[in-house]
């Protein structure tokens, strides 16, 4: 997912478009990237690439960057163009939201998917260790309990949702085991979850701002006692290891759960199962063996992520006056750099509409970032895809998606996935 959903406005300058063709209305674009998961959205993709590659929404007040080697160049030079943005949504609300939100570690603490170095590389370095290769790994067991128990409450007759019966649920599930949090407190950490979601990537509504502000100073709370509890008695848990490092203070440790943890966690999570699903259900015969060869299913994930991965880009800012596809970026302009764009640039990939899991260059999508930010969950989220997915199928061996059934989009404005996914067997 993106590090934030932030709308500057950015002084404005001239830019020109490739051979001289008419850059898309911009409201047209600030529509259509209001609601991503439209079915135009591609191919409107595509004509930005092609006739405005750098092009300023005056809707958004943002620069939309869509072509791959831009995208790379932002995501490589966290210098140049830092993620560091909270500030903007504190001032994209008003007085009474911005002042409970500027006492909060979510909007105020040094955070690893927020800031640069030294202090993202401080932050970073003692969580990494339990997002290893190795340590995810030896989560899978307790993982695959996990899958196996929500493929079983699936109901007994289709159609089922995938979204609301099994993905979101396992999702949920899967970062509350791995962060310690008792089943017992689901629903509640799934009102905070959805607070601190809307302001990093929704809309919150006005009259539901200050409930969402108050909600996350309860989180916060709620959070501050489950590490002192840790600190008494550790568990096997990822607060118990963060706060067995001894690294962070207590609003740093905070922020990473807060954020980095629950938030960019429990939504990507579903939403990248949710993407798998929809890929592979539609063709039963294109997952034969997937769940077995590991090495494939890796593939197929990265192919899938890249073609129809869930998040639309993320959003940085520009330190320093630059250029960008020969536009001029001013410094402090802010940026929306296109990932789902510029893993479809032709550029970059040879027929790129196509799911080619073949294709020799799986390994430089980008649909989990690039450089300092790249995402550190990646493992765990290509394991825990393969082994729900799995676990789906043991479950139902013949699941299959419900042909025809109307489209209902996740609501997020950096989200592309579906809200709804009906399934039979």
């Amino acid at each position: 997912m993106s590090d934030e959903t932030s709308r500057p406005q950015p002084e404005r300058s001239a830019g020109r478009t490739e051979a001289n063709h008419p850059a898309p209305p911009s409201a047209a674009v600030s529509a259509a990237l209001l609601a991503p998961s439209s079915a135009g959205l591609h191919g409107l993709l595509r004509q930005l690439r092609d006739q405005a590659p750098v092009f300023f929404s005056e809707e958004l007040g943002v620069w939309i960057v869509t072509r791959y080697e831009d995208v790379l160049r932002i995501l490589k030079d966290a210098e140049l163009f830092p993620a560091s943005t909270r500030s903007v949504i504190l001032g994209a609300h008003a007085p009474d939201v911005r002042a409970i939100l500027a006492k909060t570690a979510t909007f105020t603490a040094p955070n690893m998917g927020f800031d640069g170095r030294p202090a993202h590389d401080r932050l970073r370095r003692p969580a990494a260790p339990f997002f290893s290769a190795q340590a995810v790994a030896r989560l899978e067991p307790r993982i695959r309990g996990l899958a196996a128990r929500h493929a079983e409450r699936l109901p007994a007759t289709p159609p089922a949702d995938l979204v609301a019966d099994y993905a979101r649920p396992f999702a949920t599930a899967l970062i509350m085991d791995l962060a310690g949090f008792p089943d017992a407190d689901r629903d509640r950490i799934l009102r905070y979850h959805r607070a601190v979601s809307e302001f990093f990537f929704g809309t919150p509504p006005p009259d539901r701002q200050l409930a969402y502000a108050r909600d996350v100073e309860e989180w916060e709370a709620y959070l501050s006692a489950a590490i002192r509890e840790r600190g008494r008695r550790p568990g096997d848990d990822l607060i118990s290891h963060l706060v067995a490092q001894d690294a962070y203070t207590e609003r740093e440790l905070i922020s990473l759960v807060s954020f980095d943890v629950v938030t960019a966690g429990i939504g990507p999570t579903g939403y990248a199962l949710t993407v798998l699903c929809w890929e592979l259900l539609r063709d039963p015969g294109r997952h034969d063996g997937l769940p077995v060869d590991a090495a494939r299913f890796d593939a197929c994930f990265a192919e899938t992520m890249r073609r129809c991965g869930p998040a639309l880009g993320v959003f940085r800012t520009a330190a320093a006056d630059t250029e960008l596809s020969g536009v001029r970026i001013p410094a402090g302009a802010a940026l929306w750099a296109m990932i789902a764009s510029a893993d479809r640039d032709e550029r970059r990939f040879a027929c790129p509409d196509e799911h080619d899991t073949t294709r020799p260059a799986l390994g430089a999508s980008l649909h989990f970032s690039h450089g300092l930010h790249y995402c550190l969950g990646a493992h765990l989220a290509r394991t825990a895809v393969r082994v729900a997915f799995t676990a789906l199928l043991r479950r139902h061996p013949a699941l299959h998606v419900v042909p025809d059934q109307p489209c209902v989009d996740e609501p997020g404005i950096n989200v592309i996935a579906p809200a709804r996914l009906l399934v039979r067997w």
